[in-house]
């Protein structure tokens, strides 16, 4: 059996950085905390979630509830985004070259749905949709019992340090992409089984 390749969606399959930080940046406005400029970008980009919040004077207790925030706020925009330069044709390759394909997402389902349709690549086998973008593991624990998917039967691809950690939580071969917000050096200290600069990468791992 070909392995399933399992994405996550946000800054995987699509980018979100920017759309993320246009909408903390209004809620940082209302509550207070630091505004993330141009020049933060990457510098952020190097840090733990817990650095960045002491950055942006961002109380780590209340990262939960911004998290929720801004994904609430992103719904509106998600399914006018573009892929991942490289990512639709890389997709298409897997499927067929037999590979099943599959996603994890807090977003919306019927928002994923619009923007699979509207890019052309609504050619997912399996889906994992939740509530809050912050239950990565407990994500790709329900995926595997959804499905019953034994570990060795999937790869997790992902774009931050987050994914990685709940990759190897759950015995998943991992594979990070340099494309979203983590910088390399960031996803150098999770230890992924591969790191990756470009989609069409991902065939030469597997």
């Amino acid at each position: 059996m070909k392995k399933v390749i399992l994405f996550n969606f946000n800054g995987t399959i699509t980018n979100t950085k920017f759309l993320a930080i246009d909408m903390y940046n209004e809620i940082a406005e209302k509550q207070g905390y630091k505004r993330i400029l141009e020049e933060d970008v990457s510098y952020l980009s190097t840090l733990s979630i817990r650095d960045r919040c002491k950055v942006l004077n961002l109380p780590i207790y209340k990262m939960p509830l911004v998290g929720i925030a801004i994904k609430r706020r992103s719904q509106k925009y998600i399914s006018n985004l573009k892929p991942v330069d490289g990512i639709k044709e890389t997709l298409e390759l897997l499927k067929k070259e037999g590979y099943k394909l599959g996603f994890t997402t807090s977003n919306n389902q019927n928002v994923i749905s619009e923007f699979l349709i509207n890019n052309s690549i609504n050619i997912f086998d399996y889906s994992q949709f939740s509530f809050s973008p912050l239950s990565k593991s407990k994500d790709i624990s329900s995926f595997l019992k959804k499905y019953d998917l034994k570990t060795e039967e999937v790869v997790y691809v992902g774009d931050e340090l987050r994914d990685i950690k709940a990759a190897k939580r759950n015995g998943l071969f991992c594979v990070a992409v340099s494309w979203g917000f983590d910088s390399v050096e960031l996803l150098n200290t999770g230890h992924a089984d591969k790191v990756i600069a470009t989609p069409k990468e991902i065939l030469d791992v597997l």
